[in-house]
């Protein structure tokens, strides 16, 4: 399996989506991002792309409740 493996987007959501979009046209076919992903709707940018998304909270992350929602809906596509 092949894993795309991000951190410290930082709210930099063209450059998240810009990168998960090379990784799944090189096969990956889940995205982990290991921390710093901050506010919830920056995962927005990578759900559209139909890949799992799981996270780890990091130091700068924001509203927990939402982001581990999201990333969870990612999963039942």
């Amino acid at each position: 399996m092949k894993i795309c493996l991000v951190s410290d987007s930082h709210d930099h959501r063209r450059l998240l989506a810009s990168a998960v979009t090379e990784a799944k046209g090189l096969g990956a076919q889940v995205v982990l991002h290991c921390g710093d992903l901050v506010a919830p709707s920056t995962l927005h940018s990578i759900t559209k792309l139909g890949l799992p998304i799981h996270i780890i909270y990091g130091n700068n992350t924001g509203d927990l409740f939402h982001l581990s929602r999201i990333a969870a809906e990612s999963k039942a596509s």
